[in-house]
């Protein structure tokens, strides 16, 4: 009589299968960022901070899509905003869940409730000075 043996982690198996189905699982959460930022929501299409098209990162400590200037200018914030590259990293399950729940549009309301384009002025995206402060007003001071 044959017995079946048993593939994957764990007793008896190899840990082989275990990291094919990881990083199957990997690539399945990149790609759903991947389409956050794109197409799915419209919102996502543009940087959060600064309003240019074409987002590259994801800021995982508020949950916005943002561009590669604005990235380095939320990690030297205080205290830094964890911010990933959509192409060259991976993505846990809960930071995706997190990223689908949020989005730069919920992050608008939460983060810019209160502001007021009369009273406050949006800075010039081609002025890092500016949108620097722009952003400690309103992550560090939470002004809106």
């Amino acid at each position: 009589m044959m017995m079946a043996t048993k593939k994957g982690p764990g007793p008896g198996g190899g840990g082989a299968g275990g990291k094919a189905e990881a990083e199957a699982a990997s690539e399945v959460w990149c790609r759903r960022v991947r389409e956050l930022g794109g197409s799915s929501q419209a919102g996502n299409r543009h940087c959060f901070e600064c309003a240019q098209r074409g987002v590259t990162y994801v800021d995982i400590t508020v949950g916005s899509f943002v561009c590669t200037a604005c990235s380095g200018l939320l990690r030297g914030l205080n205290p830094p905003h964890r911010v990933k590259s959509i192409s060259m990293t991976t993505f846990t399950e809960p930071e995706v869940l997190f990223l689908q729940s949020r989005g730069n549009e919920v992050c608008r309301k939460i983060w810019l409730g209160l502001f007021d384009a009369r009273t406050s002025i949006v800075p010039d995206s081609r002025d890092p000075q500016k949108v620097k402060e722009f952003l400690q007003e309103k992550y560090e001071k939470k002004r809106w």
